[in-house]
């Protein structure tokens, strides 16, 4: 029994930090054409979200806060993307089509 305990707590514990870490062993820079952005409203666990999408040469990205990079300005993201063009962006995460899952910008950077 204590050893089924301690599993489990091990479990708990490894999930919690894979969770926790996830966007930081996953982030990377690209530079992209934005070629066309988007406003969708989704649900998310039984509540309706506005969610930004990015389409791009190099796929299609989602803009909205993190509270793991401290980021709560994506809608001044969006508005800077909407100008379409060049951008260096920052992003974390993973591109699932089955899951509807999409890297998360971070940062934008208008390229002249």
């Amino acid at each position: 029994m204590k050893r089924l305990i301690v599993t489990i707590l091990v479990v708990v514990v490894a999930v919690f930090v894979g969770w926790a870490t996830c966007p930081y062993w996953t982030a990377g820079s690209t530079e992209v054409t934005v070629t066309h952005v988007e406003n969708k409203l989704m649900d998310r666990h039984g509540k309706r979200q506005d969610v930004y999408l990015v389409f791009t040469s190099d796929g299609t990205y989602r803009n909205t806060d993190s509270l793991h990079y401290f980021k709560f300005n994506s809608s001044d993201i969006q508005g800077k993307l909407a100008q379409q063009g060049r951008f260096k962006i920052s992003y974390y995460g993973f591109r699932v089509p089955v899951l509807s899952m999409y890297k998360n910008i971070t940062k934008a950077e208008k390229i002249e």
